[in-house]
């Protein structure tokens, strides 16, 4: 007779390339000294072609925390952000997943923390705060950033550090958008995540994260090229949503380009001459990705709701997916906590323990 001992809920994930190792041992040492349930899973995916020999870097990423179960996997073929996540996904085998930055440590009791809010409402996706370094200035959520305090959550897209949810939803509502390739992946999933009717959300209270943000080729900060990787999520956003025409439900996302995206990629008082030369360079892709942008709004159409790209949201936006996702979201937790599992495993301990 085969035995079935309680298995394990988590995997947390994490992203890096060479430069940026110094920053993962931290959060390596952070992710040791926080006493991680039995069987908690933590893989690397080390997102760059490197030369050295893989048996050397998985040696020097184990030692940088002694005692810790590490798996590393190399992503050569397609080195992007988003083909690393893709990675992160295909890598994992248990129910829950927590993508985690590289350039984070993380305070408190995370798992426990996210698992009771996992329990205590139909979320799709579940972030944490993070503080700047380690001063008690928040990070993100920004408390600029539109969000609705509901529940004891503060409901609005988690757009990284740490990304929690359940491995198989991330699934099923079609994984990592892969034109999204260094830039506004986690926007793009948060938004379906939301139009296919399950929300996302802080927890602000019981555990935290501290960003260190020296970490260096940030694809967000100092990467080069990074404009045209940020105009790129844009025109494939506004093409995939059908954001283009100029419409009420459309509005939120044209007044952010405007105000903020623009300057965030080209500079304050960049010329329209360099946007525009941005843009030119994306002419070839953008008719190369053309029919697979056209493919994917046919998707999108489908959806339960029907939130634009960076909507802003209510409480009565928040009410309704919260009513929607409780009527699916019993499937993704018994394939966590299944109560004749938890039965099954209670069983085998005692039988152990009394042999």
């Amino acid at each position: 007779m085969v035995l079935h001992t309680e298995r394990p809920r988590w995997t947390l994930s994490v992203l890096t390339i060479p430069k940026r190792e110094p920053y993962l041992a931290q959060l390596l040492e952070s992710l040791g000294d926080a006493k991680l349930p039995r069987g908690t899973v933590v893989d690397v995916v080390y997102n760059w072609d490197t030369r050295e020999r893989p048996h050397d870097v998985v040696r020097r990423l184990r030692r940088a925390r002694r005692g810790l179960s590490v798996n590393v996997h190399f992503n050569t073929q397609r080195p992007t952000i988003v083909g690393g996540r893709a990675q992160q996904l295909n890598h994992c085998k248990t129910p829950l997943v927590a993508f985690i930055d590289d350039d984070v440590t993380i305070h408190g009791d995370l798992l426990g923390v996210l698992e009771d809010e996992m329990r205590r409402l139909p979320v799709g996706i579940l972030g944490v705060q993070s503080l700047v370094e380690d001063t008690d200035r928040r990070f993100k959520p920004r408390r600029s950033t539109p969000h609705i305090d509901l529940h004891g959550l503060r409901f609005m897209p988690v757009q990284g550090m740490l990304v929690a949810g359940y491995r198989r939803l991330f699934l099923d509502i079609g994984g990592f958008n892969p034109r999204r390739e260094f830039w506004g992946e986690w926007t793009e999933f948060n938004l379906r995540m939301w139009r296919s009717g399950f929300p996302s959300g802080y927890v602000m209270n019981g555990a935290y994260l501290r960003h260190w943000e020296k970490a260096p080729e940030s694809p967000t900060r100092n990467m080069a090229g990074r404009e045209d990787h940020i105009l790129w999520g844009l025109m494939c956003t506004a093409l995939e949503y059908e954001a283009v025409d100029a419409r009420v439900e459309t509005e939120a996302f044209w007044e952010l380009l405007e105000s903020r995206y623009i300057a965030y990629a080209f500079g304050q008082n960049a010329p329209v001459r360099d946007v525009l030369r941005s843009a030119l360079r994306l002419v070839p892709k953008l008719s190369a990705e053309y029919p697979a942008i056209a493919a994917f709004r046919d998707l999108v159409r489908a959806h339960p709701f029907e939130f634009m790209p960076f909507h802003r949201f209510t409480s009565d936006d928040v009410s309704r997916v919260l009513t929607h996702a409780e009527s699916r979201i019993a499937e993704y937790r018994d394939d966590v906590w299944d109560s004749r599992r938890t039965r099954a495993a209670r069983w085998v301990r005692q039988k152990l323990a009394r042999a």
